[in-house]
């Protein structure tokens, strides 16, 4: 504001310098009653465009005044004010977590230690695959690209998933499939045209490794989610309800009649909690600071990287009650090392989003997965 005032007044005094010059020549010419006419018309003209120029800055600070009076500045309420909200919180988790307790997963991390091979978990690379089979095509009759691959004989086991072979999923390796959503169908999320899920009950270990080196490599294409060829660290762990999930705003409901014979009515529980708070307190203090460091509440991150489990949406849930079964949760994860610049992320969906496969869990049972929906989101 002061620059804008500073350069303003420059132009003002260049201009009345200038008109001064231009009377003085005028005089000096014995044309003055001609410069002194041309000299007023300017002055009128100026004195509207100084008007003008006045009205619309007071416009504009007045707008500027009216959001600065309704932005609603940050308040961090005492820590006793704090600890009660958090505890409040734990409680309604604790018995969200009673209706619809945690289930068992299978959690993936990013292992940049080492190189995998064609026969372990791994994010792209070379896939495994059995010769004697179809290699998997998309919609143009294309090979597809290798995402994933789970070895679940090396994995601990869980069920309903198998205690062998090698899950995989693969995606179209055509640059402007993958521009259009990674290969999902919008409208029919379980056509597999330009996606595919493929499991092998065995994994021949004397597979030819040279013959896998001619399918398409998925760091390699333009627009990839994934950016190299990574091993993985899997380990069993419980996963719990979501905030995005369907069910979650009537556990969350339910849970609140249950503990204080209440109705929650919004269906946040960082509104509800910060009902301790005085009403105009409520919606300057942040969320986090009544929900904790709780994972029910947490955005999707690299820690829902998954097979099993709850899915953690970064909208809402879209899946229907038949595919009732998490196989696969791929979210946006950081790289560790950005030396280059260029790779920020080891895998990036769209704005930082998932990809995420269901299955009906009586046809995981039977190990057919000729029927499962792909759901890709972000923010």
């Amino acid at each position: 504001m002061e620059t804008e005032k500073k350069t303003s007044l420059v132009r003002n005094i260049l201009w009345a310098v200038l008109l001064v010059i231009a009377l003085a020549c005028g005089i000096s010419s014995g044309h003055w009653k001609a410069f002194v006419f041309l000299a007023i018309l300017f002055a009128i003209s100026k004195g509207f465009l100084l008007i003008r120029h006045y009205k619309l800055r007071k416009t504009v600070n007045q707008l500027e005044d009216g959001l600065t009076e309704r932005a609603l500045p940050s308040f961090v309420p005492e820590p006793s004010v704090i600890d009660a909200m958090q505890k409040k919180t734990a409680a309604i988790t604790e018995e969200i977590n009673r209706l619809h307790p945690p289930k068992q997963c299978l959690r993936f991390a990013i292992d940049h230690s080492r190189k995998p091979s064609a026969f372990e978990s791994k994010l792209g690379g070379m896939p495994y695959w059995d010769n004697t089979q179809p290699y998997p095509t998309d919609a143009k009759g294309k090979p597809m690209a290798l995402v994933m691959q789970v070895n679940l004989g090396e994995a601990p086991y869980i069920d309903p998933l198998p205690g062998e072979g090698m899950l995989q999923y693969f995606i179209s390796a055509d640059e402007s499939i993958i521009a259009e959503g990674y290969g999902v169908d919008i409208d029919n999320p379980i056509s597999q045209a330009n996606f595919r899920v493929v499991y092998h009950k065995v994994i021949d270990k004397g597979t030819d490794i040279s013959l896998l080196g001619q399918y398409p490599r998925i760091e390699t294409i333009e627009g990839s989610p994934v950016m190299g060829e990574f091993a993985l660290r899997v380990w069993q762990s419980e996963s719990c309800i979501h905030e995005s999930d369907f069910d979650f705003e009537d556990a969350a409901a339910q849970a609140v009649r249950n503990l204080y014979g209440e109705e929650m009515v919004t269906a946040y529980v960082a509104d509800y909690v910060k009902k301790i708070l005085p009403e105009e307190q409520r919606e300057q203090t942040a969320d986090d600071l009544a929900l904790g460091d709780n994972p029910m509440f947490q955005a999707v991150s690299k820690e829902n990287f998954q097979m099993l489990g709850y899915p953690a949406f970064e909208q809402y849930d879209e899946v229907g009650s038949q595919f009732d079964t998490l196989l696969l949760q791929i979210p946006t994860t950081d790289a560790k090392d950005d030396t280059d610049g260029k790779n920020l992320y080891d895998t990036i969906w769209g704005d930082c989003g998932s990809v995420r496969l269901f299955i009906n869990s009586d046809n995981l049972h039977r190990l057919d997965f000729s029927e499962v929906m792909c759901v890709f989101q972000c923010y």
